[in-house]
């Protein structure tokens, strides 16, 4: 049997492991956002981004956002009808 406090040491672990995991997946995100957007709207980079680059840039990533969270919803509705049989 654990002591109570070993079990408060491993509910603060789980909880500082489970942070650190949302930080890496946010960290992933903002890198493969970066690269598909910097991929598809700078041409050739230079000292400052053009008017069209700014709003290619902005755009692109209101899309992956839009569509990341889409992706999600429907991922948490399918887990949810599935476990519900």
């Amino acid at each position: 049997m654990a002591a109570p406090n070993d079990q408060a040491v491993s509910a603060e672990l789980q909880q500082f492991i489970a942070r650190e995991s949302q930080v890496a997946q946010i960290q992933s995100m903002i890198a493969t956002l970066t690269e598909v957007c910097w991929d598809t709207c700078i041409q050739s980079p230079g000292s400052y981004l053009s008017s069209k680059e700014q709003t290619c840039l902005e755009n692109c990533a209101r899309r992956f956002v839009e569509t990341t969270q889409y992706i999600l919803q429907r991922a948490a509705h399918k887990a949810d009808s599935s476990s519900t049989f």
